[in-house]
């Protein structure tokens, strides 16, 4: 079964996450990390530049992958991620406002590429992160009577 084309530019519910010194810490520890920014009990304490996937993968990715009209299936494999910033890092104590929404679907062989993004701000609004995880759906891609995409 092919993705449902019509959901690009869907828009779900936002979210709120709060960052934590703890979150952090055990953010960075996982990862192996040693800057002391990372551990810092100070002002100073800024999450590493990952970070964002610990609140958007999962949660804002879930909301686009739930969505019943969609056409997920379970043949798929992570395509890639990325993270455009915006020009203060993530601190303790931000509360952060992250709307997901499907940014593209595009065909690839008898594969499809879904790319959903995560828009997260904090609290006036200004951007803080936004992450774009694309997975590949296997074998779903429309073909033809010929068999070619």
């Amino acid at each position: 079964m092919a993705l449902n084309q019509d959901k690009v530019g869907k828009t779900f519910p936002s979210y709120t996450y709060e960052v934590s010194r703890e979150k952090i810490r055990d953010y960075a520890h996982a990862l192996g990390e040693t800057d002391p920014r990372y551990f810092s009990e100070g002002d100073d304490c800024v999450a590493p530049p990952t970070f964002a996937a610990a609140f958007t993968v999962n949660k804002g990715m879930g909301a686009a992958m739930s969505d019943p009209d969609l056409g997920v299936h379970a043949a798929l494999v992570h395509g890639s991620q990325r993270y455009e910033y915006g020009t203060r890092p993530l601190k303790p104590g931000d509360t952060l406002t992250c709307t997901p929404r499907i940014a593209d679907i595009k065909i690839r062989g008898r594969n499809e590429l879904l790319t959903a993004e995560v828009d997260c701000r904090f609290d006036d609004d200004e951007l803080a992160v936004k992450s774009y995880t694309t997975i590949v759906f296997l074998g779903s891609a429309p073909q033809d009577e010929e068999g070619q995409s």
